[in-house]
């Protein structure tokens, strides 16, 4: 009989002991209920985080645009140098002309003076 009682005395302090773990369990239950979690601050740096993107992008956006319409009146030769080799090709081309004129008058002068001194040598003759 004393075994039994020993072991209902051990029996009784292990459930007493498992009781006091119960409330304990449920006090700390009780406090992880209360506890609620607070995202607003989160959400409100989210949200200005985002915000602060869309402003980056937004400028982005124009600035990409400046860049592309630029690109477009960009000339890969600009409108003085061209200006200036066109003008040159045309002198040029009216010296070669006028050059090559004066090359055909000389040309007819020379023949007809040697036609002329023919005709005078024949004549001599």
């Amino acid at each position: 009989m004393k075994k039994l009682d020993d072991i209902m005395e051990l029996l009784t302090d292990e459930i007493n002991g498992f009781q006091n773990s119960i409330k304990k369990l449920e006090g700390l239950s009780k406090g992880l209920n209360e506890v609620k979690a607070d995202t607003s601050k989160l959400e409100y740096h989210l949200k200005e985080h985002l915000r602060r993107q869309e402003r980056i992008q937004s400028l982005n956006k124009v600035t990409y645009n400046d860049i592309n319409k630029k690109l477009k009146r960009a000339k890969l030769i600009p409108k003085w140098l061209l200006v200036i080799f066109l003008s040159l090709l045309i002198i040029l081309s009216m010296v070669i002309g006028y050059l090559s004129f004066q090359v055909v008058q000389l040309n007819k002068k020379e023949k007809a003076i040697s036609t002329k001194e023919k005709v005078e040598l024949q004549n001599q003759q």
